[in-house]
């Protein structure tokens, strides 16, 4: 699996995918993994349901969920 930019398509609305978060807010600049829920045009954090792209926080790229591992 590849990132894919939010720029050239972004993930089906109410399905969690592996998201690149950049924080651009004072002081931190920097990029993480997180897992997150799109609906519409914004992305939800996967733990507390926040919205993400708002105050400084955007993603960047996301990528499908693995699949489980079969037992």
């Amino acid at each position: 699996m590849e990132w894919i930019k939010c720029e050239d398509r972004n993930p089906p609305n109410g399905v969690y995918v592996l998201v690149i978060l950049y924080d651009s807010r004072e002081k931190v600049n920097m990029s993480f993994i997180s897992i997150a829920e799109r609906h519409q045009n914004n992305f939800y954090d996967g733990n507390n349901g926040e919205q993400i792209n708002i105050k400084g926080s955007y993603v960047t790229h996301w990528m499908p969920l693995p699949d489980l591992p079969k037992e």
